[in-house]
């Protein structure tokens, strides 16, 4: 069983539920009865919802994917800057990074 507030990533939707497959969430409540399929509520931040899952529809997310996310989010508002103030020599800066 998952722990509360852990985060997850939806990455099937076996019952058609309207799930948004591909998006993180957080486990906020669980269900223990036995003869009841859903076993986990998800809040999905980015569409605003809740949403009842059973256990193979989400698989929990490591620190390491998460920071990886997070520095793709970074590198790319980089990026967005570097274009606005023609400062090419960050995008330059950034692809020697990767190449390392």
């Amino acid at each position: 069983m998952l722990p509360l507030m852990s985060r997850v990533l939806i990455q099937s939707d076996t019952l058609n539920l309207g799930l948004p497959v591909g998006k993180e969430g957080y486990i906020i409540a669980y269900n223990r009865q036995v003869d009841v399929a859903y076993r986990y509520l998800v809040r999905v931040p980015a569409v605003q919802k809740e949403f009842w899952v059973i256990e193979q529809d989400i698989r929990p997310l490591k620190e390491s994917e998460t920071v990886e996310d997070y520095s793709k989010a970074a590198e790319d508002v980089l990026i967005d800057v570097a274009l606005q103030t023609r400062q090419f020599d960050i995008i330059k800066q950034l692809k020697w990074k990767k190449n390392k």
